[in-house]
């Protein structure tokens, strides 16, 4: 085909510590494993349900073919269950694309002076930090260490995907992913039909007993257990996953009807401040709760910002031993030849900051680092 190019794709050198499937066009943590054991235990529960308790129903309840509109609920709390589970967990949840090589000076240069550092007392390197206004309210923006980007307002860094996260909520291991700005949406709805699902499965369970324990001659609720295994089994497991989802879904609805998510809620990054100042949340569309649901659940949904089926430009490759990545962070060199990295001496670097002693100011420290460039700027030259 013409345009089509050999070579590594992205999604095979990308730099954070996920996992990709399909050639690229699905994605997940390292904790995918997680994800599967739940989506099998959705399976068995749904199978003992459609095997024994549905069945049990359709044939006993009167009149006739009342009972079969139990399989049908059952069957679409399933679908929507396992399509909601594996649309927060398979997506690019909303990963920031990190800063080329050429990018890194730039980003670093739009930082503001940080006033602590100028303490004598301040032991570090000083944060980077960049003052923005959203909707009338001033926001601090830092620059990520490890992506050489600015978080985007609301963004955090995950320590387990290793990428910074678009409007980043928490990184759930029951999804096997962050939840972020492109999967918030099918989380919540994953937790929502669980909870139905899982009341509606237990409602049915007791349905089945009761109806067993008032037929036949030795009919007892002892009795009743004893001939429906089954659905003991079903309403133990309905019953661990409504205690696990149900106060988790309550909590999201919350924070969705407030605007907010969870990483700021945690951190009370919108709540009364110590000195008496109180920060407006700027993302609060309204304080009509519907209206706030409206933009969560029913919003454009965003594109994703890597490319992960594209192809990797031989300028945005740094080998490191067997293993490339692209995106990464590292020294560029001026002129023609700007994308290409070059290596710095980890060992190196690592043995300087050793060196440094606890007592060094701020000062002292940025002029060991200084240091440090020039002396990668000489070897590049």
């Amino acid at each position: 085909m013409q345009g089509r190019r050999a070579g590594k794709r992205k999604w095979q050198a990308f730099p954070g510590n996920n996992k990709f499937f399909c050639r690229g066009l699905l994605m997940s943590s390292r904790q995918v494993a997680i994800l599967v054991f739940v989506v099998v235990t959705i399976l068995v529960l749904a199978g003992l349900f459609f095997a024994f308790d549905a069945r049990y129903l359709v044939l006993n309840i009167h009149p006739v073919g009342v009972g079969a509109i139990f399989p049908v609920i059952g069957a679409l709390g399933l679908f929507y269950s396992l399509a909601f589970i594996l649309k927060a967990g398979c997506i690019d949840p909303g990963i920031v694309p990190r800063a080329l090589p050429d990018e890194c000076e730039f980003n670093t240069s739009l930082a503001d002076e940080d006033p602590a550092a100028k303490s004598k007392s301040y032991v570090g390197t000083p944060a980077l930090y960049k003052t923005v206004t959203v909707n009338g309210q001033p926001m601090r923006l830092k620059l990520c260490v490890t992506c050489n980007v600015w978080r985007p307002p609301r963004a955090s860094h995950c320590g387990l995907c290793n990428n910074c996260q678009e409007h980043f909520d928490h990184h759930c291991p029951w999804v096997g992913n962050c939840v972020a700005k492109r999967n918030y949406r099918y989380f919540y709805l994953f937790l929502c039909s669980v909870t139905v699902m899982s009341i509606f499965v237990m409602g049915c369970n007791v349905a089945v007993i009761s109806l067993a324990s008032t037929q036949g001659d030795n009919a007892s609720f002892l009795n009743a257990l004893k001939e429906n295994p089954a659905s003991v089994i079903e309403f133990a497991i309905a019953g661990i996953g409504l205690i696990c989802v149900m106060g988790l879904a309550g909590m999201h609805t919350w924070l969705i009807a407030k605007m907010e998510t969870t990483n700021e809620d945690i951190k009370g990054t919108f709540k009364q401040r110590s000195r008496g100042d109180t920060v407006i949340n700027p993302y609060l569309k309204s304080r009509n709760c519907c209206e706030n649901f409206c933009v969560v659940i029913c919003g454009p949904f965003p594109p994703s910002l890597i490319d992960r089926r594209g192809y990797v430009k031989e300028s945005e490759l740094e080998e490191e031993g067997d293993q490339q990545c692209y995106g990464a962070t590292g020294v560029s060199s001026p002129g023609p030849g700007s994308g290409h990295l070059v290596q710095e001496d980890k060992h190196e670097l690592t043995s300087t900051a050793e060196a440094v002693p606890s007592e060094t100011s701020g000062q002292a420290v940025a002029a060991v680092h200084g240091s440090q460039n020039e002396e990668t700027t000489k070897l590049i030259d």
